[in-house]
């Protein structure tokens, strides 16, 4: 009897493994779409995963974890957050939308993405036995690369598209020079017709004043030396004759 019972346990057992491991091979399958991905320091990037077909897997567990440490990003249980888990240097960067773990989306989201950040990650569905894995690459960030044995970070290019303003600078040199440089000539210009205009006049009073010396120069005409004379009536000078 007892061996009827322990041999009806163990077919029922191997039923029970068989039907599972045939859900398991037909169920959903974890996709990572994209083998690598590549993000600038300081950003926030997604590492898209979803279930093919797409299934309802709020209340699965789900694990990123970082392969080459061996190490949880992201865990996700009793439909929260297992922070226990969690490396700290993800603690409050990484993240998975919750609503979309009930149609089967498992993006992982990272922000303030750090050089240290770069590795294989892998997107794990244990209830399903399901995974898949992508590579982020995070590269520096042009604009605060630090020059070699200096700490300080590079200034940004004076000109160019991350730097705007130093076209608008560039365009207010080019359109200012020109109008200083014409102004200077104009007053330039007019300081010359200035002193022109003085120089003629200086020399046509003092033409003026030649000829006035002249006309006192010139010795008396016939009219004034006549007493008689009409330049001598017209002084009131009157002559009387000597009888």
């Amino acid at each position: 009897m007892m061996m009827m019972m322990m041999k009806g346990s163990l077919l029922a057992l191997t039923c029970l493994c068989s039907a599972h491991f045939a859900a398991t091979v037909g169920g959903p399958q974890a996709i990572c779409p994209n083998p690598t991905i590549q993000a600038v320091e300081g950003e926030t990037v997604d590492l898209p995963c979803y279930l093919d077909p797409l299934d309802n897997v709020e209340n699965y567990a789900v694990d990123w974890k970082r392969l080459d440490l061996n190490k949880v990003v992201y865990s996700y249980r009793h439909q929260q957050e297992n922070h226990q888990a969690q490396m700290d240097q993800y603690r409050g960067r990484a993240s998975l939308n919750h609503e979309d773990l009930s149609r089967g989306i498992l993006t992982l989201q990272i922000s303030s993405v750090q050089l240290s950040d770069s590795g294989p990650y892998r997107c794990f569905v244990s209830k399903l036995m399901t995974r898949c894995n992508t590579t982020l690459i995070v590269i520096r960030d042009q604009q605060n690369m630090t020059t070699s044995g200096d700490s300080s970070t590079m200034r940004p290019p004076l000109h160019g598209p991350n730097n705007p303003d130093g076209g608008n600078m560039k365009l207010i040199i080019a359109v200012v020079t020109p109008a200083v440089i014409f102004i200077i000539l104009v007053l330039a210009i007019c300081g010359t017709i200035q002193k022109c205009v003085g120089r003629l006049r200086g020399s046509s009073e003092q033409k003026a004043e030649q000829e006035k010396g002249f006309e006192l120069l010139k010795p008396p005409t016939k009219d004034h030396m006549d007493p008689g004379g009409p330049a001598a009536d017209n002084l009131g000078i009157k002559v009387q004759t000597v009888q």
